[in-house]
């Protein structure tokens, strides 16, 4: 049936996307060329094209030059757990891993600047990291503090940020979550697609009373169910 959205990429990504998730095409598959599925779906092969970079940055279908695109395995559920330290950690941390983005940076962000009470042209130290399980994001993370970050382990201001280096003497924290759509930014990092919902842990952490550290987790509500105690 022809496409009628004012954007018929994203309607011939969405007929593409329910196929993959449904298990109607199958992981491994090769897609129909695009001027075929073009002719299929009434668009223009470009909008195919645009269609399956979409699906692509998803990481739903995996593309190559004068090859026919492959649908690769949709991502599994994961549980995390948020524990009484205010920090996300998977219930299966074997399979766990990151892909850095900025260590230890200078920066600055208004949020940032506000929590940790210091001057809004401040520059702070920023650590930021795609949080990875089975390869797959779900998680973005960033770490501001005043100081500079001089922690030597490659995870350590990240995935484990107050287990070594000047955090571990954090003495109490506070934390507050909403949940809210995903930035174009962030769907990108995450690949997830447009308007995924994501949950915002925003943690701030004190040493004698004294912020000392801003740490901001956005989570695919997508593939997470987080964790506290026995609730979700």
């Amino acid at each position: 049936m022809p496409m009628t959205s004012h954007h018929p990429h994203e309607q011939v990504a969405a007929a593409l996307r329910a196929d993959i998730l449904s298990g109607k095409l199958a992981p491994g598959e090769q897609l129909p060329g695009q001027r075929e599925l073009g002719e299929k779906l009434g668009v223009a092969p470009n909008t195919v094209a645009q269609a399956l970079r979409l699906l692509e940055k998803e990481g739903l279908v995996e593309t190559a030059p004068r090859r026919r695109s492959r649908v690769l395995q949709p991502a599994s559920a994961i549980q995390v757990r948020l524990h009484e330290d205010g920090l996300l950690r998977p219930r299966d941390p074997g399979d766990s891993g990151h892909d850095d983005i900025r260590r230890g940076d200078p920066g600055t962000d208004a949020a940032a600047v506000e929590a940790l009470a210091v001057a809004p042209d401040a520059a702070l130290s920023v650590r930021q990291a795609v949080l990875l399980q089975a390869g797959t994001p779900w998680a973005l993370q960033t770490l501001f503090t005043p100081a500079a970050l001089t922690v030597t382990a490659a995870e350590a201001a990240t995935v484990a940020p107050f287990t070594v280096g000047p955090l571990r003497r954090e003495d109490s924290h506070a934390s507050n979550w909403d949940a809210r759509p995903a930035t174009t930014e962030e769907c990108s990092l995450l690949k997830s697609k447009v308007g995924t919902t994501v949950f915002e842990i925003r943690r701030v952490g004190f040493t004698d009373e004294r912020p000392t550290s801003y740490l901001l987790t956005v989570v695919r509500a997508d593939r997470v169910t987080i964790r506290t105690g026995s609730a979700s």
